[in-house]
């Protein structure tokens, strides 16, 4: 058993009992999307795997590109600030 992967399950409160059935169904196949998906099929959300696409955009927070602009500050104005 890969100890690691157990760690990160018990560290995102994976119960013990679903721990042994995930390690054992997926011992010949081990990949971190193998034991996502077996986490997802008991209601758990996914753990070693990210789908960047189900993330909003920057934009939706309210930050426009132009928010953003980064201007250069010397030593003297951040210590008289």
């Amino acid at each position: 058993m890969n100890l690691s992967i157990i760690y990160e399950l018990r560290a995102n409160n994976v119960d013990e009992e679903d721990i042994k059935y995930i390690m054992n169904k997926v011992k010949n196949k081990l990949s971190e999307a193998n034991i996502d998906a077996e986490l997802q099929k008991l209601g758990y959300p996914k753990i070693f795997t990210v789908d960047y696409d189900d993330y909003d955009d920057y934009d939706d927070y309210g930050y426009e590109n132009d928010d953003y602009i980064f201007k250069k500050s010397s030593k003297r104005q951040f210590l008289e600030d």
